[in-house]
């Protein structure tokens, strides 16, 4: 038996003739029929199973977006939200905080609302702040996370939520964490500021040290700042300041004591970033075998000009002996070139690392290491304002059969330099051989949206987990990163491009 997946797009009904809010209606009532009176669609599929539902979703969910806002009295511009909300596993939304950024203006509210989550993990939740209704596609990894984008004509945004732990409330964060921050105040990487450092949180109080590429000028500092304790919400507020005299405003929010999200709150500035608690000892030995890294930024003539991926290996001795590199700089793509270089651990757990690009110049990236598998990164160069991630691989070598199932994916950026802004979200199903199908997705192309799927197409795996996959419809050439065979990074790898996102196994039924 299987419950109908939430699908806008059927029941026989035209798109054209229909509005969101009867589309989502009319979802929800038929998964909610087919639930209570046990719907087949007569396929004995295994994969067909339902593994997902309106209990899915049940207690505290931080949320983050970012993306284009539509419909302005400026035209388009770019907007940042964050937030938290209460899912009490029955479809309602009881209650949270909504904080929203565009033009360098923060909007807080409280929030409700409603959710529906179908079986394939596809879903939708609506929620109602003060400035409005807005409408999220959402695909679930997992009962704990999951992939999310605006879906109405308001905005195109991607995003992710993850499930919060209300014991990590009581207090101020403390520790030694590991934070990678970015923010902008133009449309391009010349008022842009990237860092990743170090922060020691003790009693409200912030200490540490950064790297950090400011309008294009790579330096380091000492931080202080601090912090109150977090609300009912999870959120809670930080002052950070540098050895320079600049100090910046943010809003946080606890997911665990472990984790913190972070969102710039003062005037003239667009930014976010992550804090993670850092733990282990760290050396040249700590980057030793594969690792998978990913960057997103800005070029000093696009606000979401560059995006990379790339695999490398080394030897635990300070030196990278082999890897492939995919990126997209300004619509210009650099496809599988081998990799070469060299780094340097230091105790503390920072890590400069020098990749050479098979024909293509150096690359200078500073890595933070939150543990010996994980760490944040920044690409310290003066062209571009860009961070990122890299994290160890698993069960490498990998074949076409490491992929296989269910994958709950994300992307947003634009196909090309003059395109508008597209988003998705959804699912893709590997088979383990050479097909890929994606099967249910959501697209919002600049307020314009729809579902669609299933689309079929091809896929192949080298031996460090780069995929490439094609799927005419959807995407011509899609490289994925793969850190296991249950998660990776991917970007579009097409000339003129700027799309990216990222992708993760769901559970099997």
């Amino acid at each position: 038996m299987r419950l109908l997946p939430l699908r806008l797009n059927g029941f026989g009904l035209h798109r054209q003739t229909q509005s969101l809010t009867q589309r989502c209606a009319l979802a929800a009532a038929l998964v909610v029929l087919c639930a209570a009176n046990s719907c087949s669609t007569g396929s004995s599929d295994k994969s067909s199973v339902p593994v997902f539902s309106n209990a899915s979703l049940r207690g505290n969910y931080m949320y983050t977006l970012s993306g284009s806002y539509f419909n302005t009295g400026n035209g388009t511009s770019q907007y940042k939200e964050s937030g938290t909300f209460v899912a009490d596993g029955d479809g309602n939304i009881t209650g949270g905080v909504d904080d929203f950024v565009q033009n360098s203006s923060l909007s807080t509210s409280q929030l409700t609302g409603t959710y529906r989550v179908a079986g394939d993990g596809t879903g939708m939740v609506t929620l109602k702040v003060n400035r409005g209704t807005v409408q999220f596609a959402l695909t679930l990894l997992s009962v704990s996370d999951f992939y999310l984008m605006e879906f109405d004509s308001f905005a195109s945004g991607d995003g992710e939520a993850v499930q919060q732990s209300a014991d990590a409330f009581s207090a101020a964060p403390s520790g030694t964490f590991i934070f990678r921050l970015n923010s902008s105040s133009g449309n391009n990487a010349s008022g842009a500021v990237a860092s990743v450092g170090q922060m020691i949180l003790q009693s409200g109080s912030i200490t540490g040290t950064e790297d950090f590429v400011r309008a294009g000028v790579a330096g380091s500092s000492a931080i202080t700042g601090s912090m109150t304790p977090p609300d009912a919400n999870g959120r809670g507020t930080a002052v950070l300041g540098d050895d320079s005299g600049i100090q910046s405003d943010y809003v946080y929010y606890v997911v665990d004591s472990e984790n913190l999200k972070f969102l710039r709150a003062d005037p003239g500035s667009l930014g976010d970033g992550r804090a993670d608690a850092q733990s282990g000892a760290f050396s040249n030995a700590s980057l030793k075998d594969g690792f998978v890294f990913w960057t997103r930024g800005s070029t000093l003539t696009h606000s979401f000009g560059v995006n990379s991926a790339g695999a490398f290996v080394g030897d635990g001795n300070g030196n990278i002996v082999s890897g492939s590199y995919d990126s997209v700089l300004d619509g210009n793509p650099i496809s599988n070139a081998s990799l070469a270089g060299t780094y340097q651990v230091d105790s503390n757990g920072r890590a400069a690392i020098t990749l050479t690009p098979e024909n293509a110049s150096p690359i200078s990236l500073i890595v933070w290491m939150v543990d010996s598998s994980y760490g944040l990164l920044l690409v310290s160069a003066s062209d571009v304002a860009s961070v990122g991630r890299m994290d160890q691989q698993q069960a490498s070598p990998f074949s076409a059969a490491s992929l296989n199932g269910s994958y709950a994916f994300y992307m947003f950026g634009s196909e090309t330099q003059t395109s508008p802004w597209l988003t998705r979200v959804g699912i893709i199903s590997f088979n383990g051989d050479a097909t890929v199908t994606f099967t249910d997705y959501f697209v919002n192309n600049s307020g314009v949206t729809q579902q669609k799927g299933p689309i079929t197409g091809t896929y192949s795996v080298s031996a460090n987990g780069r995929v490439a996959a094609f799927a005419v419809g959807v995407v011509n050439t899609q490289v994925i990163y793969l850190v296991s065979n249950a998660s990776g990074s991917l970007l579009l790898g097409a000339s003129g491009s700027a799309l990216a996102g990222s992708l993760g196994q769901q559970p099997p039924p």
